[in-house]
């Protein structure tokens, strides 16, 4: 567990009583809606009629919609079932569980109740010394989303592991477009790799512009490297912010957005971890590192370019599997 971690359940502690064990989010709740935010008016009509078909088979589906008004349920549900994967991992209805299990790449739909943390990331080893690095085990967020992707397109496939697979993409195709989830580097302060920056210490770093989730933000800024990137854009779970913040952003390059190719885009995630995120003033080792404005603005700029061309390839992954 990480520092920011620790002070949260000693907060959580304080003021409920009940001891809560948070998990490292990718984009926080507020970057994966805006992903999905972005994505959904992309989708085609045939594409859309299906996924709100297939979203309510979720067992969370009454929550993403409860108090929503009618004409915008679909779009509220599509945005909080991007979140579905994080919010798994503090369910009691859900259970730890280990990468080199046998079931550790199931694709069985809801009956499955193992969290698959690993799904999440896929630790390309990063050398950054003469520290040997080792490759990334599967399965990860590059074998999943393959996996996935290809039951979603099949019509053999039952419509509850297409809904659970729809969900995970949701939530996956976000994830390898932060540039910590595509990355484990190494150096002599962590030769079994610093865990996509998790294991960075971080200071000065500013609070997100939108911040209304009571996990994180009454304790102030991230204060490691890759909640900072998690938190970008924003944190919090109500979904008007990120539908507006998602209006916001620049399009995406076409050129970009039309490669459907998960290993291009987990490519790409190691090559910008090395190029724009462990650099000045990031340094060899865990820190703490001092954020300047510099590094700032540009972890911002990254962040929502990021988060622009992961909505539109999600879009056209969804409209390839279900909207031909």
């Amino acid at each position: 567990m990480n520092l920011r971690a620790v002070v949260l359940v000693v907060g959580v502690v304080a003021f409920t009583g009940v001891v809560a064990s948070p998990p490292a989010f990718a984009w926080d709740d507020f970057g994966h809606m805006e992903v999905a935010a972005v994505a959904y008016p992309k989708l085609n009509a045939k594409a859309k009629k299906k996924v709100a078909a297939l979203l309510k088979l979720n067992p969370r589906y009454a929550l993403w919609v409860s108090g929503v008004k009618a004409a915008d349920a679909e779009r509220v549900a599509f945005m909080r079932a991007a979140t579905w994967a994080d919010s798994i991992k503090s369910d009691a209805g859900y259970k730890d569980d280990q990468q080199t299990a046998p079931t550790a790449g199931q694709n069985v739909g809801y009956t499955d109740k193992l969290k698959h943390a690993y799904w999440h990331f896929v630790d390309q080893p990063y050398a950054a010394d003469a520290t040997p690095g080792a490759a990334a085990l599967a399965p990860n967020a590059l074998t999943q989303i393959g996996l996935l992707r290809a039951a979603l397109a099949t019509a053999a496939t039952t419509d509850d592991v297409k809904s659970y697979d729809l969900v995970w993409l949701l939530h996956l195709v976000g994830d390898v477009h932060q540039p910590l989830h595509c990355v484990s580097r190494y150096d002599v302060a962590d030769p079994k790799g610093d865990r996509g920056g998790n294991n960075v210490l971080i200071t000065n770093a500013a609070q997100p512009a939108v911040c209304d989730d009571p996990r994180y933000c009454p304790f102030g800024p991230p204060n490691e490297l890759h909640a900072f990137f998690d938190d970008i854009e924003g944190a919090g779970y109500a979904v008007e912010p990120p539908y507006v913040a998602a209006g916001k952003l620049a399009k995406a390059d076409k050129t970009k957005a039309a490669i459907a190719d998960e290993n291009v885009w987990v490519a790409e995630g190691l090559e910008l971890a090395k190029t724009a995120v462990y650099v000045a003033p990031i340094g060899l080792g865990d820190g703490p590192f001092a954020i300047d404005a510099a590094y700032q603005a540009a972890a911002e700029k990254l962040g929502r370019a990021r988060i622009a061309l992961a909505g539109a390839r999600l879009a056209n992954l969804i409209n390839d599997a279900l909207g031909k």
